[in-house]
């Protein structure tokens, strides 16, 4: 019985909703990662530079977060009016307006203390306190979508992690990219940098290997036990099986007459996300750790792939909003007359 799939246009028109969840699981990522930075430095100085530049730049990341979902909302008040008048605070969209006011003001004050060089033990304490409300801060972009419910490839189960890992391996290729261009403006000594770059190859092979045994478990997830879920169980709508077609399946856009812009979305999938973010990636690293005179070029590509390959996720989980949950509808069976003498 084949289903009757149903298709919009809203989401895949739209580039400031993907954008806005990718800057601020950026933003996220690169306030972890500068305060876990700044921790070591407690036995390694060196990294104190590290984590001051991942500091500095999560809060142009948050600001880059912000101007795209203004654009999106197309009046300023209306997001910073949104916790305050809105009561529904069983709703995401209210929780996150908080999360992204509580995030901006730990992030705030953690980069005021660094540029008023205050001392080191309160600006770590500040860092590790706001970890857990910029860690909400990538997890809730996830639930953000994943409250949709009607959604199959919007789930709930596997959406905040993803977005939450996902948020730090970029935001660790994003420190680590500005770290090799700025160094030479930062006062380091010519040894310093790459040693430094080396433990932030080794920490992004370990989230790229997460990110892929997460993004393994959701497909398996969507293309097994999704398509058999009754509508009305929105924790896998039914639908999962086709979602899962709709994002690795070269043909799945030719037999159900996908929307234009939905017909990229394997090409996103297999050569953005898996391909240009993780699998790439993964090779760069051994040969940056065997071609030494390259290796900081060879970093500074890496960084860059799976900088894009976060931009193209996020791309192909929203846009996917567009397959809502199918129809399906068993054959009729009209009351067929007797036959005459029958």
């Amino acid at each position: 019985m084949e289903p009757i799939v149903l298709w919009q246009t809203m989401w895949s028109h739209n580039a400031f909703v993907p954008l806005y969840l990718y800057f601020g699981g950026l933003t996220a990522g690169l306030f972890i990662v500068a305060v876990l930075a700044d921790l070591v430095g407690i036995k390694w100085k060196r990294f104190e530079m590290f984590s001051k530049v991942a500091a500095y730049s999560a809060i142009v990341m948050l600001g880059l977060a912000g101007f795209f979902i203004t654009v999106h909302l197309g009046k300023p008040e209306r997001g910073m009016a949104f916790p305050i008048f809105f009561t529904n605070y069983g709703s995401w969209m209210t929780r996150g307006a908080w999360i992204v006011g509580a995030s901006g003001v730990m992030l705030g004050l953690y980069d005021a203390l660094w540029y008023f060089s205050a001392r080191a033990q309160i600006r770590r304490v500040v860092g590790v306190i706001g970890i857990p409300f910029l860690a909400m801060l990538a997890v809730y972009t996830g639930l953000l979508l994943s409250a949709a419910g009607l959604v199959p490839l919007w789930s709930q189960k596997f959406l905040p992690l993803l977005f939450l890992n996902s948020g730090i391996t970029t935001g660790l290729a994003a420190a680590g990219f500005i770290f090799i261009l700025a160094w030479r403006f930062l006062g380091a000594r010519d040894e310093d940098p790459q040693l430094i770059v080396r433990w932030v190859s080794l920490a992004v092979v370990v989230f790229i290997l997460l990110e892929l045994f997460e993004l393994y478990n959701f497909m398996a997830y969507l293309e097994a036990s999704g398509g058999r879920t009754p509508t009305g169980l929105f924790v896998a709508p039914k639908g999962g099986a086709l979602a899962y077609q709709y994002v690795t399946d070269f043909d799945f856009c030719r037999r159900f007459d996908c929307p234009e812009s939905h017909k990229l979305a394997p090409w996103l999938f297999w050569w953005g996300v898996i391909g240009v973010g993780l699998t790439i990636p993964l090779v760069l690293t051994l040969v940056e750790f065997f071609v030494r005179p390259w290796e900081r070029v060879v970093a500074t590509t890496k960084f860059a792939l799976i900088l894009i390959g976060g931009v193209v996720l996020r791309f192909v989980i929203v846009w996917g909003g567009d397959l809502s949950a199918p129809l399906v509808f068993p054959p009729s069976k009209w009351p067929i007359p007797p036959l005459a003498g029958g």
